[in-house]
């Protein structure tokens, strides 16, 4: 049911408040989650100072507006991506709700959203997906459908009640990204996708069901597609720009650069975030640990930028095989003076980015696509999927 007049106004601005208070717990949950601490104890403090932020400081959006960015105590900035997260939560949960009025498929969408956004800024920062919210939000998404049958919108038959879709979509959405999993494992002897996708597949196709699933596999394949292009295109075009600015604020920026005996000059975050990579002033094929690719790359392109030639390698894995792992695309020019130039640019988009897309279109796209698509598949007989 959608509120009108005075009414639709004050809803919206009361979800749009609530969206804006999940994001700030989402940020919190960005933060600790993956470093295995409480998201309740302590409360919030400053990363710096330890200061604990007052509840006048920390009003989503604003507080970080009003502060211009910064600790109120220590003068430390706070990171924009506070209030972009606070913001794109709130957007969300605003746009869910004029979608679908004051409804369970909100809530739904609402709930898919926040677990979506934190979801990506894990993925993105630490490549894990935590149980806490992928288990937790697949519990909450099936009390949800069984609370909808109860109060008389479906009925406890597996077939046609939410809770029944709910469940099926769960076991149908683990089932398939399992096999994907299983059977990458036998053909090519490593993990090419980890479990916490299976899980995050799971909660999702709780929330929109069997079709749903299907759906979201679809946007998340076609996205993952279209930036494997845009990200090469970019990082052309972001390299290029770079060397404009000159081997010194090239390196700094998003490479390293090397004397003629290899030894770092100077080093931009890409290399100096990797665990074990050479310091200034040291030889570049001495880094060790996770590292180490990353020094058989170097020690490739000095022996090719002898003969004149520049370097290219489009996925260098570096792993410490604990908390970091990254993806990079790596390219050196040998420099007229004997210098050579490295940029070096992430490429890895983990699969539970673009498993959050998918599973936000299917909720708003989902029926138009399939039936356009497969017009054939009974999608009328989906409750779960809007």
């Amino acid at each position: 049911m959608l509120p009108e007049g005075p009414v639709a106004y004050l809803f919206d601005f009361w979800v749009f408040a609530v969206g804006a208070v999940v994001g700030s717990f989402s940020n919190v949950c960005i933060y600790r989650l993956p470093r295995g601490e409480s998201v309740v104890f302590p409360g919030s403090r400053c990363p710096r100072c330890g200061n604990p932020i007052a509840p006048y400081d920390n009003i989503p959006i604003l507080s970080w507006l009003v502060l211009l960015g910064r600790c109120r105590k220590c003068r430390a900035p706070i990171s924009p991506r506070y209030p972009m997260v606070e913001a794109l939560v709130a957007v969300l949960f605003l746009l869910a709700a004029l979608r679908y009025g004051a409804t369970a498929s909100t809530a739904l969408a609402a709930l898919l959203s926040a677990a979506a956004v934190i979801l990506v800024f894990t993925d993105w920062e630490c490549r894990t997906l935590p149980e806490e919210v992928t288990l937790g939000v697949l519990v909450l998404a099936l009390g949800i459908a069984g609370v909808r049958d109860y109060l008389g919108e479906g009925a406890f038959q597996l077939r046609f009640s939410f809770l029944g879709e709910a469940v099926v979509g769960a076991l149908f959405g683990a089932a398939l990204l399992m096999a994907v999993r299983v059977g990458y494992q036998l053909i090519r002897g490593e993990e090419g996708m980890g479990f916490g996708d299976v899980e995050m597949i799971a909660m999702i196709g709780a929330i929109v069901g069997p079709l749903g699933v299907l759906v979201t596999l679809f946007f998340a394949s076609f996205g993952g597609t279209i930036s494997f292009g845009v990200l090469q295109a970019g990082r052309r075009l972001l390299w290029s720009g770079f060397r404009r600015q000159g081997p010194e604020a090239a390196a700094l920026r998003h490479g390293l650069l090397l004397d003629g005996d290899g030894k770092v000059l100077a080093a931009g975050p890409r290399w100096a975030e990797v665990p074990g990579s050479a310091k200034a002033g040291e030889d570049a094929v001495s880094s060790r640990g996770a590292a180490r690719p990353l020094a058989a790359f170097v020690r490739l392109s000095r022996r090719r930028a002898r003969m004149g030639q520049p370097t290219d390698y489009g996925r260098l894995f570096v792993d410490d095989g604990e908390d970091f792992f990254r993806v990079l695309a790596g390219r050196a020019e040998p420099l007229p003076d004997g210098r050579l130039l490295v940029f070096l640019s992430r490429t890895d988009i983990p699969f539970g980015i673009f498993l959050a897309f998918g599973s936000l279109a299917a909720l708003y796209w989902g029926r138009p696509v399939l039936e356009r698509l497969i017009g054939w598949v009974p999608v009328t007989g989906s409750r779960l999927l809007p």
